[in-house]
């Protein structure tokens, strides 16, 4: 049994003593050419995503996505095409985005924060967090904020083209003057936008420990009610920052690493979140059945506590 599998038997363990939990999802999406293409979304999600008119460059406020450079790097091609990853991530947005929904009826807070972690560097947190961003853009009814929270190490915003140190969280955090609208970049896929890591700054933890940033979340998981906001943090047990924003988190999704990661790292890293209600788990780089070679598929499970 895979890290993941027990990681997520334990988690079926407890909900299993304190009773049956509603709403319980458990899905899988296999790496094997049989997937069925129209088990998960309904072909109306499934539109090419309308770009902006007058995109202009990342230091105006807009900017285009590097797609030669993100389809090299095997991420969901943003034209809403069927392909063997474009459908793994409908798999693994479907329960998000239900989670999304119920809560609206059961007040649960922050539901539409989903926080993307992984246990160590590596493992493919960034990869995930912005291919499930554009995955959720592709929706009708839903807009996607992919933050970089990885302060120290602005992966997502490296892979998108963003320079070093532009403006972003800790620049809102640092200055009351700042607003959001300020430092968030539209992209020119329309219901996707970007707030970049911002610049380099010492004392992290503490800043996003911080009143100001907890008022953030709030704001921007109150403000807009459609918008799904894709936290890219840390690796979890590197830093002490990723334990931070999962209390601000509603949901989140632990990336492992297929035949790396170990079930101990996955045991310690769901201590660091404080047994928090709603973990989902992406299983990444698999073996292809067939070819016996890895490749990016996914298997993915949630457990509510």
């Amino acid at each position: 049994m895979s890290a993941i599998e027990q990681a997520f038997a334990r988690k079926s363990m407890q909900n299993r003593d304190s009773g049956p939990a509603e709403g319980s999802i458990r899905q899988r999406a296999q790496y094997d050419d049989d997937i069925a293409a129209d088990r998960m979304a309904p072909r109306d999600s499934l539109m090419t995503p309308e770009r902006t008119a007058n995109s202009r460059p990342s230091n105006d406020g807009y900017f285009e996505l590097p797609y030669d450079k993100l389809d090299a790097e095997g991420l969901v091609a943003a034209a809403g095409t069927r392909n063997q990853l474009s459908e793994e991530y409908r798999a693994i947005k479907r329960p998000i985005l239900s989670a999304i929904d119920v809560a609206k009826f059961d007040g649960i807070r922050n539901s539409n924060i989903v926080m993307v972690t992984s246990c160590v560097s590596g493992e493919g947190k960034t990869f995930s967090a912005i291919n499930l961003a554009i995955s959720i853009a592709m929706e009708r009814d839903r807009s996607v904020l992919l933050i970089d929270g990885d302060v120290t190490n602005p992966s997502a915003g490296e892979r998108l083209g963003f320079r070093p140190k532009q403006r972003g969280l800790t620049d809102l955090l640092l200055n009351p003057n700042l607003r959001v609208e300020d430092v968030v970049c539209q992209s020119d896929i329309k219901n996707l936008k970007f707030l970049p890591a911002g610049s380099s700054t010492h004392h992290v933890t503490e800043l996003l420990s911080s009143r100001a940033m907890g008022e953030l979340v709030d704001n921007l998981s109150s403000s807009y009610k459609d918008r799904v906001i894709v936290f890219d943090t840390a690796p979890i047990l590197l830093t002490s920052e990723a334990s931070i924003i999962a209390d601000l988190a509603g949901q989140i999704v632990f990336v492992v690493a297929a035949e790396s990661t170990t079930q101990g790292m996955v045991s310690d890293a769901l201590k660091m979140v404080n047994n928090h209600s709603r973990v989902g788990y992406v299983l990444n780089k698999t073996r292809k059945k067939q070819s016996n070679i890895y490749g990016y598929g996914y298997g993915y499970g949630y457990g509510h506590k």
